[in-house]
């Protein structure tokens, strides 16, 4: 996969600045989750080889190699075993998928340190900044037709799942409370139910969404505001029209013409006794490995979207009753188990 780099540069103000690149990883290897078909089910939790970990920056996950206990191998990680592997191109990868070249990104990023606060608990976000500055953002808005969020999310599933091995990207939280209970996403009449669309998704999943930003930029009208945790890594991303949304340096919901797409990172962590688990960087509830992969198929219309493997589980860990409507937020910083 591409990995993406933030390295901060010393400035004379309190502004820090973090230049984003996006590099080919030198020592990429295969994915291990694998697509199969039967069984209504998208990916396979079989063993890997010996293995590190590439993501975000540092995003504290644990590596076998040099810890003193040796736990089982993930089922999401990359793998690095040969040199034929480290010959993995994502690039290619995104052009195949999209059927066309999608130009890579290169963006310097201003870092402006900030704290958010929700009812339950302060979320450990320090950070935020758009992919575009604010007069690409003005001048493009006074001429473009934004595309639909309904539309973009299918089309960004269509990209997930054309990349296949190792990318999941799971419905969450409210969205996935709608799907199951709602059977929908909008209304009879056309307007959308929620303000946004929520979505889990691992650091590799993230790495491929950020590289089609261009291609959102060019042929939506769509661009990516990202949320950054104090040691600098991405933990949250916002898909967003440019279409009626005020560019604000601020961690907040998205305002705009259509509600936005949401990425909550899941980051792999090994608990000695208890095996894997994926938590969620930003509302930092965490839940079993097998409560998520492999992920169930859903299909919505002609959306083919991907649901964690024990969905019901996780909503009944997280809202309670959730067969009954409720304005009640999705608790915070809750272990789920068994």
């Amino acid at each position: 996969p591409w990995l993406i780099i933030l390295s901060r540069q010393p400035t004379s103000s309190t502004m820090k600045t973090i230049i984003l690149t996006i590099a080919s990883a030198a020592a990429v290897g295969t994915l291990v989750v694998s697509l199969v078909n039967n069984n209504n089910s998208v990916g396979d939790s079989t063993s890997a080889p010996a293995h590190r970990r590439l993501g975000l920056l540092s995003h504290k996950l644990i590596d076998p190699q040099t810890t003193e206990f040796k736990p089982p191998f993930s089922p999401i990680s990359s793998t690095i075993s040969s040199k034929e592997e480290e010959e993995l191109n994502s690039r290619s990868l995104i052009n195949m998928c999209v059927g066309e070249e999608v130009p890579t990104v290169t963006h310097e990023i201003s870092y402006s340190p900030q704290v958010s606060r929700q009812k339950q608990q302060t979320v450990k976000a320090c950070g935020v900044d758009y992919f575009r500055s604010e007069s690409e953002w003005i001048e493009k808005q006074q001429q473009t037709i934004c595309t639909p969020s309904i539309d973009v999310y299918a089309w960004l599933m269509d990209k997930v799942n054309c990349f296949g091995e190792g990318y999941p990207l799971w419905t969450a939280y409210g969205e996935l409370i709608h799907l199951l209970r709602d059977k929908a996403l909008i209304n009879p009449d056309g307007t959308y139910i929620d303000d946004d669309f929520d979505n889990w998704v691992t650091h590799p999943t993230l790495q491929m969404i950020l590289n089609l930003e261009p291609y959102l930029w060019s042929h939506f009208g769509w661009s990516i505001r990202v949320f950054y945790s104090c040691d600098k890594s991405i933990i949250f991303a916002q898909l967003t029209p440019i279409c009626g949304h005020e560019y604000k340096m601020k961690m907040s919901k998205v305002k705009a013409q259509y509600p936005a797409i949401e990425l909550l990172v899941m980051q792999e962590e090994y608990r000695e006794g208890k095996g894997w688990w994926l938590k969620d960087l930003y509302t930092e509830s965490s839940f079993p490995l097998d409560w998520l992969v492999p992920a169930r198929r859903y299909q919505y219309g002609t959306i083919h979207l991907q649901i964690p493997a024990q969905s019901e589980k996780i909503l009944d860990c997280v809202y309670g009753n959730w067969h009954v409507f409720s304005k009640g937020h999705a608790r915070l910083n809750k272990e789920c188990r068994d």
